[in-house]
């Protein structure tokens, strides 16, 4: 079908789609308007509404979400789609007087490569096409070979609307994407996924200089001091915590409660989360083997530890002769800092919850990690919150909140989280190239000085 490519392990596939090249030459020099109209953009936001109950469906299988939270993805990344489509990024005038007129262009990037995991294949699909789209970028998607048929899906409604070779699906196994990194008709990378398959793209992208976007793992710290209400701070992390069973990047992974309000914290924390059923709202399975593994290795970790689990344990949180990778959440109570369940990113159901007593010492503990994604305040205290917020190395921090995002906010990450930046007017940059035109009205003057570069 057009628009959709399913790999048998070739590389001459990937050169067939490479044509997208040709097509992004004749884009790029329209203007906006022009452009939007020949790629029919909103007419590709009505296809996927249109077809959001089969999207739906397919993802709720594909993925083991509960129906309804598959049904928020696909709503959800069907909104995001449409509010792409209001942003633009204007040229800048830097200086213009009698003299001169400098200007910044912003030109669409050229083919971009895709590369989308397994947690949220719907959502994170549109996080890239719909920018790269917008600016009048091509792109080829590669989606996880655990979670393929969502994005064909959206393959296959775009190839009744957009033109051929604008938008590309490519399903294949773990071999395509490195063929794709080092492909030298795709200009930039855009990945989500694990620190680790991370910084091989970046060195696999930077064989050819490619521009990379990589949103990589996070150890999302939450701070709940003692002016917050406990029982709504119990409330928000739970769901910040436990949503998809933690198979989230933002999810929270550390919970950092002070001292005084601790003990009522974990009263009303382990009472909410007791209450929880694998498989009803938002308590998914583990998406595949492989990280079902992973995940039980870290509860084993933690029993051979001796820490302490205020809910779930080793021996009643999952049933390996049950269908579907389904595990308890577990809730662990103080661990030391170095302890691997603080230190690593679970992607799973189990989080350790730690008392502080100072300010600065919890926000060193919460900076003391690799990752630098996001981070959560619980603070009524306007000024402390702000400047408990100010203070974490993190590219995302949330007060009072946890897993509500605006797509207009700018998404973006410090440390070994990633590189570049996505959502809002300001992430389409990141699927732009700049040209700096500096136009001398008339023959510059020679007042510079002799050798000097600037006049």
């Amino acid at each position: 079908m057009r628009g959709v490519l399913l790999l048998n392990s070739s590389m001459a596939s990937i050169q067939r789609q490479a044509t997208s090249c040709g097509l992004f030459q004749s884009l790029r020099n329209m203007i906006s308007k022009k452009r939007f109209k020949l790629l029919n953009l909103h007419s590709q936001n009505d296809a996927l509404e249109t077809h959001a109950s089969d999207l739906t469906l397919l993802l709720h299988k594909e993925t083991g979400k509960p129906f309804e939270f598959a049904k928020g993805e696909i709503t959800t990344g069907i909104a995001t789609f449409r509010r792409h489509l209001a942003w633009s990024v204007p040229d800048e005038v830097q200086k213009e007087d009698d003299e001169v007129k400098v200007v910044i262009e912003y030109a669409p990037v050229g083919v971009v490569g895709g590369i989308v995991p397994w947690n949220f294949p719907f959502q994170l699909s549109i996080l890239k096409i719909a920018p790269a789209l917008v600016v009048g970028c091509t792109i080829i998607l590669k989606p996880s070979p655990f979670t393929p048929y969502t994005a064909l899906k959206i393959g296959e409604i775009a190839s009744r609307v957009l033109p051929k070779g604008v938008l590309q699906i490519i399903g294949g196994g773990d071999e395509l994407g490195p063929w794709m990194t080092r492909h030298p008709g795709i200009d930039k990378i855009s990945f989500t996924g694990s620190i680790a398959t991370g910084k091989k793209v970046g060195a696999s992208a930077a064989e050819t200089l490619k521009r990379v976007n990589l949103e990589l793992g996070g150890n999302d710290a939450a701070i709940v001091t003692a002016d917050f209400d406990v029982a709504e701070a119990a409330a928000m992390v739970a769901r910040s915590t436990f949503a998809h069973s933690g198979q989230i990047c933002i999810a929270t992974k550390r919970i950092y409660v002070h001292e005084s309000v601790f003990e009522e914290f974990m009263q009303h924390f382990k009472a909410i989360v007791a209450k929880y059923q694998p498989g009803e709202g938002s308590c998914s399975p583990i998406q595949n083997k492989m990280q079902y593994d992973k995940v039980k290795a870290l509860y084993r970790d933690c029993e051979a530890n001796g820490y302490q689990f205020a809910t779930g344990s080793c021996e009643d949180s999952w049933q390996d002769s049950q269908p579907g990778y389904f595990i308890k959440p577990a809730i662990i109570v103080n661990p030391p800092d170095d302890a691997r369940i603080v230190q690593e990113e679970p992607f799973g159901p189990i989080v350790p919850v730690l008392s502080w007593r100072e300010e600065f010492e919890v926000i060193a503990r919460a900076n003391d990690t690799i990752s630098g994604l996001g981070g959560t305040i619980f603070c009524r205290d306007r000024q402390r919150a702000w400047r408990l917020a100010s203070s974490l190395a993190t590219g995302n921090v949330w007060i009072n909140s946890g897993l509500k995002m605006d797509p207009v906010a700018l998404f973006g990450a410090q440390k070994q989280s990633g590189i570049g930046c996505a959502l809002g007017p300001l992430g389409l940059k990141a699927f732009m190239n700049t040209r700096t035109i500096t136009y001398w009205k008339d023959s510059p003057t020679e007042t510079h000085k002799v050798g000097g570069l600037f006049g």
